[in-house]
């Protein structure tokens, strides 16, 4: 009972911290007003349209939500449709597509669930046994920033209808044509090194996966890039993000899978501004092979009907990228050993056979 009544009482103490953290966030009020005779004016006593117009639209998702919790008053206000179609617009561009708009407006709370499930990460084990409706297309909702500028932007409609095609071809999603280039006007300068340590810094991707069927939606990306490195082939630099997760379906053996995002881009040698030239998704597994489009299908599936957990900015996803790199490493040093071992064996056996068939030949 002790603990209990420890936790509520922290509980309470959150909750007036953030009553006037809202009241001390309006920017035109002064002090006078807000605090007399050292008594802090109740949230009450602030009219709700000031709460509604001054107060909530300066906040984000995470402290809106916070917010929401407080009291049925800011409860009932922070529950606005437009509050949180203009915090979705404001993280996420590519959802004021009409497409896009239609689709989030049938989950439960429309924006505010779309919010949820893509601005938090899905646990790192899934579970892709329970029988999901076939859904006849997945929606990519993808933004591209650096820094605070948005680079590029696209929702791209992935058909997924049941076919011999489909189920057995390796599953790809491609944003570009193979010759098509996004210019921007972002201007890099230094070396190689110099170039590689700002982008892994400061570009940023969200790749949100909706699928209409279940009214869910998966942020795919592990926010900031999980490895950066140049093709000295193409002399284009390659921007990797991943979500790795574990399934525990037969299929895959319990290992990892890893939700793979490629971003190709360069620099102009003139200008020195950045293009994008390629950006494609694909779920491999342990060995790095393209899992089909049904094995696929049942992964990113799982993905949007997991269960959420806080975001940590990518930081969590990176290493758990740097597990998944370090376990294919292993799994692949793991088979040459044991290929090795057959090459000997076989070659073994050639020698004793040879051996045996001149001894017959001779005696």
């Amino acid at each position: 009972m002790k603990v209990q009544g420890y936790f509520l009482q922290l509980f309470l103490l959150q909750k007036e911290y953030i009553l006037h953290k809202l009241i001390y966030s309006i920017p035109h009020i002064p002090y006078a007003i807000v605090e007399l005779n050292n008594n802090f004016m109740a949230i009450a006593d602030i009219h709700q349209d000031i709460i509604q117009t001054h107060i909530l639209t300066r906040l984000d998702g995470q402290t809106l939500a916070a917010a929401s919790c407080t009291s049925s008053q800011i409860q009932s206000l922070c529950s606005d449709h437009k509050l949180w179609s203009n915090i979705c617009a404001s993280y996420w561009p590519s959802t004021n597509d009409p497409l896009v708009t239609k689709i989030i407006s049938s989950f439960i709370s429309g924006h505010r669930s779309f919010f949820s499930d893509s601005f938090s990460c899905p646990l790192h084990r899934v579970n892709t046994t329970n029988s999901f409706s076939q859904t006849t297309r997945i929606i990519s909702a993808v933004d591209l920033r650096y820094l605070d500028e948005l680079v590029f932007s696209k929702v791209e409609v992935t058909d997924t209808t049941a076919s011999d095609w489909f189920q057995s071809s390796p599953f790809r999603i491609d944003l570009l044509e193979p010759k098509e280039v996004v210019p921007s006007c972002i201007e890099f300068s230094g070396d190689d090194q110099e170039i590689q340590s700002n982008l892994r810094k400061h570009v940023t991707l969200s790749w949100i996966l909706i699928d209409p069927t279940q009214n869910r939606s998966v942020n795919l990306s592990s926010i900031k890039p999980v490895s950066v490195q140049r093709n000295w082939l193409t002399d284009e630099i390659e921007l990797t993000f991943a979500l790795v997760t574990s399934s525990n379906a037969p299929l895959h053996d319990n290992d990892y899978v890893n939700c793979n995002i490629e971003i190709t881009c360069g620099i102009k040698g003139a200008s020195g501004n950045l293009y994008v030239s390629g950006m494609s998704l694909t779920v491999q597994d342990m060995d790095g092979k393209c899992l089909s489009g049904n094995d696929s299908l049942v992964i990113l599936q799982g993905l949007t009907m997991a269960k959420r957990r806080r975001s940590d900015g990518g930081e969590g996803l990176r290493m758990r990228y740097d597990e998944y790199v370090e376990r294919r490493q292993e799994r692949k040093e793991k088979n040459e050993r044991r290929e090795r071992r057959l090459d000997m064996v076989c070659v073994a056996s050639g020698v004793v056979f040879l051996m045996a068939f001149w001894s017959l030949a001779l005696y």
